[in-house]
């Protein structure tokens, strides 16, 4: 089962994904982005954190970097430090949902992040949640979104607190039918 959140920024989608892993934690493996602030509330960057408990600075202001969003420098190189070898490593466990927030403008410099990826949503079997932007920011964005037998939910004001619900439901009922076929 492949999941899509989409929806506009700010809106709630890694709170879902937050959620969803605490819902659901001894079968998710992965990872969400949270920005961060500093002492007056201003954003000053964008912080990954994984499922096996660590952090990573992927975006800051004043960043020196080649690759830029806004005013945000990214750090691909320390990114892929940290992702690559966590989504692999996930991938070897077949009973787990792999957990991708988000596979987006800034996580999408990384061309081994993109391949990956692609590599990821080919397995039909795999189960997965991920969050990608509204707009198609990268053609590997709109390659996931058409994906036959991928759900996309586009998350709102008015959905956002059921999401999460009905989200560890798909899984636990996806679980439990290839329980039944074995």
């Amino acid at each position: 089962m492949r999941v899509l959140i989409t929806g506009k920024p700010g809106i709630g989608k890694t709170t879902v994904i937050k959620k969803v892993i605490n819902g659901i934690p001894d079968r998710t493996c992965g990872f969400y982005t949270e920005d961060y602030r500093d002492i007056s509330g201003k954003r000053k960057g964008f912080r990954i954190f994984t499922t096996d408990g660590l952090s990573h600075i992927l975006a800051e202001k004043g960043f020196r970097s080649k690759f830029k969003v806004g005013s945000y420098g990214i750090d691909v190189e320390g990114f892929e430090k940290i992702v690559i070898p966590l989504l692999e490593r996930c991938m070897e466990k077949r009973e787990k949902i792999l957990v991708i927030d988000e596979i987006g403008k800034m996580e999408l410099f990384s061309k081994r992040f993109a391949d990956l990826i692609k590599s990821i949503f080919r397995d039909e079997k795999r189960d997965i949640i991920a969050t990608v932007p509204i707009k198609d920011v990268h053609p590997v964005v709109r390659w996931i979104k058409n994906l036959p037998d991928t759900v996309v939910i586009s998350l709102n004001s008015s959905n956002r607190d059921e999401v999460p619900d009905r989200i560890i439901d798909i899984f636990q009922r996806s679980s439990s039918q290839s329980f039944d076929k074995s």
